[in-house]
């Protein structure tokens, strides 16, 4: 088993070195929650996001993305009685996909798992959130080689919890 893991490595390893003129990109983003699960009210969120891509041709590259992202609840009043929010913190693990349109415009999508960070408990189902499919389409705008604009939108969902946020993004490539 172990030898099957050394060779893993070291194949990935010489397809990064293969793929040099590719990218890695980090970037952050401030969110706005949309629309989520019943009872749970996210006043502002933001991620960290990573990516690596491989260039396919010149208007296509295909890769995997990961990152951070963290909900903050929002805690109401009803009468005198206080209802809080948990935040909802999330590792996501996805394939990321992106079509360069032009020199400017970009198009693309994660999708793949939100690992859940969180220990929030379901209230109606009394179980512990562990994460759900995640999905990620964006609109980018390069400001130049290295810098890009972009907005995306982020769903998360499993049998009985839903997050969603619209989110505006500075990404970096590092190449």
């Amino acid at each position: 088993m172990k030898k099957h893991v050394i060779t893993i490595v070291a194949a990935l390893l010489l397809s990064l070195s293969t793929y040099a003129q590719s990218g890695l990109n980090l970037g952050v983003s401030i969110g706005f929650p949309y629309e989520n699960y019943e009872g749970y009210d996210y006043s502002f969120a933001f991620n960290i996001d990573a990516n690596y891509l491989f260039e396919v041709n010149s208007a296509f590259n295909l890769g995997f993305a990961t990152g951070y992202g963290q909900a903050f609840g929002e805690d109401f009043f009803f009468g005198p009685i206080n209802f809080e929010t948990p935040d909802y913190q999330y590792v996501p693990l996805a394939a990321a996909a992106r079509f360069n349109i032009n020199n400017r415009l970009v198009f693309g999508a994660d999708v793949g798992y939100a690992l859940s960070v969180s220990s929030a408990k379901d209230g109606f189902n009394r179980d512990y959130y562990t994460g759900g499919f995640y999905w990620r389409p964006m609109v980018g705008f390069n400001l130049n080689d290295k810098m890009q604009l972009n907005i995306n939108y982020i769903g998360i969902s499993d049998d009985y919890f839903y997050y969603s946020a619209f989110n505006l993004g500075f990404m970096v490539n590092l190449n």
